[in-house]
């Protein structure tokens, strides 16, 4: 098999429950692959400038931000594909019918809350992204939007995302984060395509892609690719759309899986090559 692309989501897969990884580690593998000519691709809902700011040891990454509105690598400017404003409109005339549901409207650069936000909510979205901020009237915010987060009580989300699927069609995409939140996402901008774009421009395609994921918002990134790994943790559901597993997020499956699956067949290949 082989592989020249690499994608993994961040959240409940290459990092563990408190939010960080095995830095040590991840640097080997990523200069093993680098010298191999294998891309590495993070692939999140969160801001790609917000994970620039923590993957800046490694410019030949590729960052999917926006869970797949954003593409951009550690030492570039980020290009972004944003809601038009009449859509944004709809998005809260939509939204108003919901007035128990808190919001996050999330740009580029900044993401903003309102007011009434509830302090666990300002942390949880603080725990994600780097640049928030409140404001009086999200209604008025003219900073161009990448997505909206929408939450509400955990038992009523998968409800909501259903309820809200044909009354945004044609407008928004509502996708359950790995947070547990839902993201409503511009049509066609998801993992699965913006790994499609970066195929393209890189002259990589999907048979020689691997990716790993464990939510929703994972699933067209892993149909994308040749290889979809599931983690451990991920829902059945997740690891049944998988064409393999790894161990959990906790146990590093990322790594583990790179080390003892990705590795050796690249490196077994290289022998028979150049023999």
């Amino acid at each position: 098999m082989t592989v020249k692309l690499i994608a993994t989501d961040l959240d409940g897969t290459f990092l563990n429950s408190q939010g960080t990884y095995d830095q040590r580690r991840f640097t080997q593998l990523y200069n093993q692959l680098q010298g191999l000519g294998v891309q590495l691709v993070m692939a999140s809902g969160r801001q790609a400038t917000e994970m620039a700011t923590h993957f800046r040891a490694y410019p030949n990454l590729w960052l999917i931000g926006g869970n797949g509105a954003e593409l951009m690598q550690p030492s570039t400017q980020v290009l972004a594909t944003t809601f038009k404003r009449p859509a944004v409109n709809q998005l809260f005339k939509v939204l108003a019918a919901y007035p128990e549901v808190q919001l996050a409207v999330c740009g580029s650069q900044v993401v903003y809350l309102s007011k009434t936000a509830t302090p666990s909510f300002v942390a949880r979205i603080q725990h994600y992204y780097g640049n928030v901020r409140t404001v009086h009237d999200l209604s008025l915010i003219r900073e161009a939007v990448v997505k909206i987060e929408v939450a509400c009580a955990p038992t009523m989300t998968a409800q909501l995302a259903y309820e809200l699927t044909p009354k945004l069609a044609g407008v928004a995409m509502p996708v359950i984060n790995g947070a547990g939140r839902i993201d409503l996402l511009q049509p066609g901008r998801d993992k699965g395509k913006a790994l499609h774009i970066l195929g393209k421009r890189l002259g990589i395609m999907a048979h020689e892609m691997v990716a790993f994921g464990a939510g929703d918002n994972d699933l067209t990134m892993l149909h994308q690719v040749r290889t979809g790994v599931a983690m451990a943790n991920a829902p059945l559901t997740i690891q049944a759309a998988a064409n393999a597993l790894t161990a959990s997020n906790d146990q590093n499956g990322v790594l583990t899986y790179l080390e003892r699956q990705i590795l050796p067949n690249l490196k077994s290949a290289l022998v028979f090559s150049e023999n």
